[in-house]
């Protein structure tokens, strides 16, 4: 016997996330667009992505260089890696390390040569 009354059924339904299969969906659709860009698409996409990743030396330098002398200062400036890869994350730039899983369940999904093709070019 449930503690819950005859509507609250219907209102944990709504409020309950997604299940296993819809999320692996999405993902593999997400994948699907990402293997669709083109060559040119993604070869300025990964050169941005690349440049973006050069922000992270520079933002470690900078924090090196202006944060004070003390022992917690080469752990600090280690944050500065984060924002080359915001820059490629919030920009939706091409670093296949960022998107590794998306394009291999499209190729796991589909199973063909063309997708492995494409997931090759990515």
């Amino acid at each position: 016997m449930s503690d819950v009354s005859e509507p609250e059924p219907q209102t944990i339904e709504v409020y309950s996330g997604p299940n296993a299969a819809l999320l692996h969906e999405i993902i593999r659709a997400e994948g699907e667009s990402e293997l669709a860009r083109s060559a040119v698409a993604l070869l300025l996409s990964g050169l941005a992505a690349g440049l973006a990743m050069g922000l992270s030396l520079m933002a470690e330098g900078l924090l090196r260089v202006h944060l004070p002398e003390a022992p917690w200062r080469g752990l600090v400036s280690k944050l500065g890696y984060a924002v080359g890869f915001l820059v490629v994350v919030l920009g939706r730039q091409q670093l296949f390390t960022e998107y590794t899983l998306t394009p291999i369940l499209s190729l796991l999904y589909n199973r063909d040569m063309a997708t492995f093709g494409r997931v090759a070019q990515l």
